[in-house]
Formats: structure tokens, sequence, C-alpha cells
């Protein structure tokens, strides 16, 4: 945490636990990375996983955003799990159970065998148990991929976890309050069109979890 970091909105909901922040990281596939380009601010969508204290970015050679973060533009970068609905007995009181991380800094690009062993770690993460059974990345993919390593070390952490926090004179009400948690999974795979005949899908795609 440093000063720019430190959370003055709903302090008690800021955490200091490694672990927890490390949770956020581990089960994130997308982070959220912005900029301020000529005084105009963007935020894009990234593929993304953890790296040491690090997390790794993927993208396009040809974003004009991935070529301004290579060259070490400071950035902003986010991590949103939602968990349930706060379902509370107003809407003002009403909320939501949520992780969140948010990193200050700005980003390294990977390159070499570093962006090689880089790229199979990315992999791994999106897709666990298939590389090994994937074409190799030829050199020209490899070079139309830019990967980039993001800070952790100036980061806050927010958990929400919460019951209703309901009003006293609204508890007398004949609404109904609670919590409605929220899952994410993956669903029942669905072969692409131009599949041949006869492949199964893989017995490891079963064993794949959100969170």
């Amino acid at each position: 945490m440093s000063d720019r970091t430190k959370v003055h909105r709903s302090p008690h909901k800021e955490s200091f636990d490694p672990a927890v922040a490390r949770s956020i990281v581990e089960r994130a596939l997308v982070a959220h990375v912005a900029i301020v380009v000529d005084g105009q601010p963007y935020s894009i969508p990234v593929a993304c996983s953890p790296y040491g204290d690090e997390l790794l970015l993927h993208g396009s050679t040809a974003s004009r955003l991935f070529k301004l973060l290579s060259d070490g533009a400071p950035a902003c970068l986010t991590i949103t799990h939602v968990n349930g609905l706060v379902l509370a007995r107003s809407s003002f009181e009403s909320s939501m159970h949520y992780e969140s991380l948010m990193a200050l800094g700005s980003a390294r690009i990977v390159e070499g065998n570093e962006k090689v062993s880089a790229l199979d770690i990315l992999t791994d993460h999106l897709f666990p148990q298939r590389r090994g059974e994937l074409r190799a990345s030829t050199e020209k993919e490899i070079k139309a991929t830019t990967i980039l390593a993001f800070p952790l070390s100036e980061i806050s952490v927010k958990v929400s976890n919460g019951q209703p926090d309901d009003l006293e004179s609204d508890l007398d009400s004949d609404v109904w309050a609670g919590i409605l948690p929220i899952k994410t999974q993956y669903g029942v795979a669905i072969p692409a069109d131009n599949l041949r005949p006869g492949l199964p899908i893989p017995d490891y795609i079963a064993t794949w979890v959100i969170g």
C-alpha cells in the first residue's frame, strides 16, 4: 500500500492480507488497464496471468495502447470478482459482495526467452493441461504478440462480504432481505463447426473451474 492506494471510501473493507491479494490475481482471466493518452482516459480489458510478483498482460504488437504501455506509460490496473448481490430493504443499502484489486505502476515489456516462457505460463493459466497437444506458436505469431509484466508492488485490495446494513427503522419491513450468491462456471463444451468427425471433448476440460 502507498498513499496513492490507501482506501478512503469504506476503509473497513480494505485487506492487507497477501493471501487475499494472491487469490484475486490467481483467479483472474481478465484485467482492465487504464492509461491517459493526450488527456483522454482509456481502459482496456486484457487477458492476464499471475507471474511471481507481477501480472502478465497479453496483447497485439499492433495495439496503439499496448505500444504506450510497452514504453512505460503510467497505468492503473484493476481486477474485480463479483461474488453475490446484497438484497437490502432499500435500494440505497443494497450492494454487492466483491473482491477487488487495484495496482498502480508501469509495465515492462517481456522479450526473448522470457517471452516464450511467459507465453507458456499464460496459456497454462487460461487453458490448463492443453498446451501439450497444441501446435507450437510460429516465430511470426510470437512477433505479433506483446507480453507485458505489470508490477503488483503498489496495490490496494477491498473485500465486501457483509450482511445487508439496513436502517433499524427498516428492519420490521415486509421486504425480504438477504444474500444472492453469484457463481461463475464453465458450461458444456460446444464443438467447432469444422471439427474433424469423431474427436471427443478432452477429459481435462471437465476439471476446469473458475474461482
